[in-house]
């Protein structure tokens, strides 16, 4: 499983309950295909660095935003799970992006088995002089 992180900015004028549905059917998409929810962070509402348009226009007739909801999501899951979540997002209408990042972690580096890529190993082996041996 990869750790991933995804990042997105959601219109500033959708309703608590819409946003809250939408996480919940992620979540469980990841969870039924045997990955992890690691956490769910709200960032609030900021101001977007140039105005995102919308796909369709809302009720007011709004298309054009210039603040948004930031919304961030950590999970493990395999590469075709994290497909089906772009899909997802990329469906609803109140989201305005969304980028996925393969997040690191020093964890990654403990688990790692290739001794020229782990840095705890290479340490080691330099400490004992089997580093010099190879």
């Amino acid at each position: 499983m990869v750790f991933y992180e995804c990042m997105m900015t959601a219109k500033n004028t959708s309703h608590y309950n819409i946003l809250t549905a939408l996480m919940k059917e992620v979540s469980l998409k990841i969870v039924n295909n045997g990955g992890i929810i690691r956490s769910i962070q709200n960032h609030g509402i900021r101001q977007v660095p140039h105005r995102f348009k919308a796909k369709y226009a809302d009720r007011e007739g709004n298309r054009y935003y210039e603040k948004g909801r930031f919304i961030s999501v950590f999970y493990d899951a395999n590469p075709n799970v994290m497909r089906q979540v772009e899909g997802i997002l990329n469906l609803n209408e109140e989201i305005l992006r969304n980028t996925h990042l393969r997040a690191t972690n020093k964890f990654m580096d403990v688990n790692n088995m290739r001794e020229n890529k782990n840095p705890y190993v290479q340490k080691i082996l330099a400490e004992t002089g089997e580093g010099a041996q190879k």
